[in-house]
């Protein structure tokens, strides 16, 4: 039997569906973190966490302290169960670009609190399109380290702003 290698157009589309789901990976979850916190403050209206003028902001303020790592080591696979291959490459580039943006936004001034509440929240549909489309096969590997290196510059510039 001879076989052919898949036409421009197949590679796109399935580069596509690859990002729209590295996407939907991204947006679920931090919907699963702000779940959490809902649920919790469901289950405990009356905890300590629950506040009379911030609400229950705590519940909300321990989740993302557990739930990013947590969403992290979940991401490989649910990133595996949606077929986005290899899984383990685009949940460990994505894993540095958020550990880079989380970063980047706690470094923001509190001037700009909508904006770092907005990237961390955001940080998923950013990280895990961009980390599927680097961990590609045909990715060049300089392209790869160059922004991998760029994802380390970032960070420590956005360090040395925090302190």
């Amino acid at each position: 039997m001879i076989e052919s290698w898949p036409g421009p157009s197949a590679v796109n589309e399935r580069s596509g569906k690859r990002f729209v789901l590295a996407g939907v990976v991204g947006i679920l979850l931090p919907i699963g973190l702000f779940g959490w916190a809902w649920l919790m403050v469901r289950l405990f209206p009356d905890s300590p966490q629950c506040g009379h003028y911030t609400g229950c902001l705590g519940f909300l303020v321990q989740a993302w302290t557990v739930g990013r790592w947590v969403a992290i080591v979940l991401a490989w696979p649910l990133l595996y169960l949606l077929r986005i291959r290899p899984s383990w490459r685009v949940a460990v580039l994505a894993a540095l670009f958020l550990v880079t943006i989380w970063r980047l936004a706690e470094a923001l001034p509190n001037s700009l609190i909508d904006l770092s509440l907005m990237l961390i929240v955001f940080s998923g549909v950013i990280a895990y399109p961009a980390a599927s489309l680097l961990a590609m096969s045909r990715t060049p590997r300089p392209l790869l380290a160059s922004s991998v290196a760029l994802l380390l510059i970032v960070y420590v510039s956005a360090s040395l702003l925090a302190v």
